[in-house]
């Protein structure tokens, strides 16, 4: 007998087109070792940027671009926490799902559910990159080690000038890979890998990324209407542009909707309001996909781990047969149903979704070598991704 004890299978298509404390994050990052301080392929648990100034990555010395996204990260995020992992710059984001280093280190990370990849050295292809990181997840997920996202750099070396001859993303069946496109002119050196994990980090499970506002803001910003990327305090996100260096300003409407339909998250606003704001939570996965968006990822996830711990005490446990059938016994039915049913309550409660079924087939033989066969179904929120407003005038009301 082994230990997996319960196994959570993905369901596809039961959705038809027509809060921080959920996640536990590593930033896997590109860094030179720092003797006596700084170790590659360790875990370093963060609480504020002045912890990562205390490993030797500050602003001003050898690592600023190691700086910057741990910086960004925490002023976005700031009542989080997040683990950092250094590992060779000259390691590929396909190279992680071969090192056994990086693995232990994830695997010893209790809860862990997202990870950010920043400042590694360019695949051959971003194709190379996202599909090196879903084997990542899905290694993972074999020892029921749920990954929500995975973000990685889409470094301006993997995208061309054209926007329409950029790679589809869309395509890569990656559905827990996401590509950050974003870039503050002020920071032309990388992706806005560390804002775009601040953004994720201060946003519980069902919120989208893109969001203008989110519904529980830090205790520093409660009073301000919106949540944006801009600090014009800070100089930060004044601006922004792809990581090819083309400017949102230079970017017309028909090309922001190719890169949404393309699946790349990039920064850009909206015209007559301020601040700039995260595109979308999108995925390298069909955009008709159930799990086309990091929050659908986020939520199937989460109770993924609630129903495992669940049920994992009833592993083994004796199961009482109905004597004239040989079935489970409806109590026995009744029983688990309840303690699923209580469990996925607490997701109800909290706004990640708007209610769930539960199904347990009761022609199911009691005394059998087979897994139990239980049925659940959650019911999403929408997000709105925009508003048509029909506005007109008349001469009476």
């Amino acid at each position: 007998m082994s230990f997996a004890g319960v196994q959570i299978d993905k369901a596809q298509g039961g959705l038809v087109k027509g809060e921080g404390a959920d996640r536990t994050a590593a930033l896997i990052i590109g860094c030179n070792a720092i003797a006596g301080k700084l170790e590659h392929f360790n875990k370093y648990e963060l609480f504020q940027i002045e912890d990562a100034v205390y490993l030797g990555i500050d602003e001003v010395g050898d690592e600023p671009s190691s700086h910057y996204h741990l910086s960004e990260t925490f002023r976005l995020s700031p009542e989080t926490r997040l683990f950092l992992i250094a590992v060779p710059k000259t390691t590929k984001v396909s190279d992680l799902k071969n090192l056994p280093a990086l693995i232990a280190v994830l695997r010893s990370i209790d809860g862990i559910n997202t990870i950010a990849i920043a400042g590694l050295t360019a695949d051959t292809t971003i194709n190379a990159a996202v599909g090196g990181a879903q084997i990542l997840v899905d290694n993972m997920a074999k020892e029921h080690i749920y990954i929500d996202a995975v973000m990685i750099e889409g470094l301006g070396e993997y995208l061309s000038e054209t926007i329409t001859t950029m790679p589809d993303l869309r395509q890569m069946e990656c559905p827990n890979v996401s590509v950050i496109i974003a870039q503050d002119p002020a920071h032309p050196n990388c992706a806005a890998v560390g804002s775009a994990l601040g953004m994720l980090m201060v946003r519980a499970v069902h919120e989208n990324l893109g969001s203008v506002d989110i519904e529980r803001k830090p205790r520093s910003r409660m009073i301000e209407e919106n949540y944006p990327l801009t600090d014009a305090k800070r100089d930060l996100w004044l601006d922004a542009c792809l990581t090819n260096g083309k400017r949102f300003s230079e970017i017309s409407a028909g090309e922001q909707t190719k890169l949404n339909e393309l699946g790349y998250i990039y920064a850009g606003k909206f015209n007559g309001y301020g601040g700039f704001y995260l595109s979308n939570s999108h995925t390298c996965t069909k955009a008709d996909s159930d799990y086309a968006f990091i929050e659908r990822n986020a939520v199937w996830n989460k109770a993924a781990r609630i129903i495992r711990n669940t049920l994992i005490p009833r592993v083994r446990s004796k199961v009482e047969a109905d004597p004239a059938t040989g079935y489970i016994k409806s109590t026995t039915i009744t029983a688990w149903d309840g303690l699923v049913r209580k469990a996925l309550d607490t997701m109800v409660a909290a706004g990640n979704m708007s209610d769930f079924d539960i199904f347990i087939d009761p022609n199911q033989m009691a005394v059998s070598q087979s897994p139990f066969k239980i049925k659940v179904r959650l019911v999403a929120d929408g997000v709105v991704h925009e508003f048509e407003v029909d506005l007109g005038f008349t001469n009476k009301i």
